[in-house]
C-alpha cells in the first residue's frame, strides 16, 4: 500500500473515532468519483499532492486518475487484510453458491435413483457399479475443478 493512502486513511480513522464522519461518507465519496464530501476531497488532495488548478490540465487529470486508482487499490487491499470482501465479490460468490447447491441437489437425486436401481432385481450389479463409479469420478473431477478455480480466484 502506498504511503499517501495510509496517511489519508489514518487521519480519516482518527476523525471517525472523534465522531466527525461515518464510513458511509467515504463509500459515497469513492462511488461519487472522489467528490461530494469536500472534507475527504481536501484530505485526498493534500496527501496525494494534488492541486486544484492542475486538475484542469491533461497532466493534472492523469495525476488525479492515477491517485484515484492507487487509492482504490489500497482501499481494497486494506479491507482484504481485514478479511472483508466487496459487495460485488460477495454477490458473485453468492450466485456461484446457488449454482453449486442446485448441482448438488441434482447429483443427490441421481445417486438416489442409482441406489434404487441397485436394489431392483434383474439389474446387472457389475454394470451398475461401473455406472456409479463413473458418476463418482465425474463428480470428483468437477469438485477438483471447483476447488482449483476457487483457489485461483483468491
Amino acid at each position: 500500500m502506498d504511503r499517501q493512502f495510509l496517511e489519508f486513511w489514518g487521519n480519516y480513522l482518527l476523525s471517525v473515532a472523534q465522531g466527525q464522519k461515518q464510513l458511509e461518507d467515504v463509500t459515497r465519496w469513492i462511488r461519487g468519483g472522489f467528490s461530494g464530501v469536500d472534507e475527504l476531497t481536501a484530505l485526498f488532495k493534500k496527501y496525494y499532492g494534488l492541486r486544484e488548478p492542475e486538475h484542469d490540465t491533461p497532466l493534472g487529470r492523469a495525476a488525479w486518475e492515477k491517485a484515484a486508482a492507487d487509492f482504490k487499490q489500497s482501499f481494497r487491499d486494506y479491507f482484504c487484510i481485514m478479511g472483508w470482501v466487496s459487495k460485488d465479490e460477495y454477490q458473485v460468490l453468492q450466485e456461484e453458491n446457488r449454482g453449486l447447491k442446485q448441482k448438488i441437489e441434482t447429483q443427490e437425486q441421481t445417486i438416489a435413483r442409482l441406489r434404487e436401481l441397485l436394489k431392483s432385481p434383474g439389474i446387472d450389479l457389475n454394470q451398475t457399479h461401473e455406472v456409479l463409479q463413473d458418476l463418482i469420478n465425474k463428480q470428483t473431477a468437477e469438485f477438483q475443478k471447483l476447488v482449483k478455480k476457487f483457489s485461483e480466484d483468491q
